[in-house]
């Protein structure tokens, strides 16, 4: 186990074999008429996915295997990417830290939970179609495109730009809800109601030049 590319080992720390990863919870609205044998699906919608890891730490003595406990959980609070034995990571953040049981003077056992998203490696793909890996129906991506001439209503996915000059660098960024203009923040220069975004399978974005799409696959 890593977590922000650190190894548990560093601290002291052995990820049991019985960790296990729950699948998000999926929450669906739909209508059914009275005495009707069929339904409407109006939306489903899917939560974050729970990561349970018992870890045990191992030290010289008692303050020192408490103190690897602790510089642990200084790195695992709040936002952390974790990649686990399967083979997938995890954009997590520490949900809850268990109580602490003390084996011996040298051990502690102790289980975290991490709220979280399964994902796959970084995909970078350079075209306006681009394949998406992902089994979940919404991946967030950044669109990056150079714009080839000066022109009005200059669309880069789902963002338009009422005014663009030629040679602007654009980046539509759907993963940090960010839109750049050279560089610099210009929000102020775009109108959307939606930051781009990927389904599974083939996806055909719009723009008259060509963009650089990036994302990061995500799965049930």
């Amino acid at each position: 186990m890593y977590i922000n590319n650190t190894n548990l080992l560093d601290f002291g720390g052995n990820l049991r074999m019985e960790y296990t990863y729950t699948p998000p919870t999926i929450s669906n609205d739909y209508f059914k008429g009275r005495k009707r044998s069929t339904f409407i699906l109006l939306n489903s919608n899917f939560e974050l996915g729970t990561l349970s890891c018992p870890v045990v730490f191992e030290g010289k003595n008692r303050e020192d295997v408490t103190a690897q406990k602790s510089a642990f959980e200084q790195i695992a609070f709040g936002s952390c990417d974790i990649d686990m034995e399967d083979g997938y990571s995890y954009f997590a953040f520490l949900d809850s830290i268990g109580e602490a049981s003390y084996p011996s003077e040298s051990l502690i056992e102790v289980d975290y939970t991490f709220q979280c998203i399964r994902h796959g490696q970084y995909e970078t793909s350079v075209g306006n179609s681009v394949f998406c890996k992902s089994t979940l129906p919404n991946t967030d991506c950044i669109l990056s495109v150079t714009v080839g001439s000066a022109g009005s209503n200059y669309v880069v996915g789902t963002v338009t730009f009422p005014t663009v000059t030629q040679g602007q660098q654009i980046v539509v960024d759907g993963i940090n809800k960010r839109i750049l203009v050279n560089g610099a923040p210009a929000a102020d220069q775009a109108e959307w109601t939606v930051f781009p975004y990927l389904v599974p399978g083939e996806n055909n974005l719009t723009c008259d030049d060509t963009m650089t799409v990036e994302y990061y696959p995500v799965y049930f």
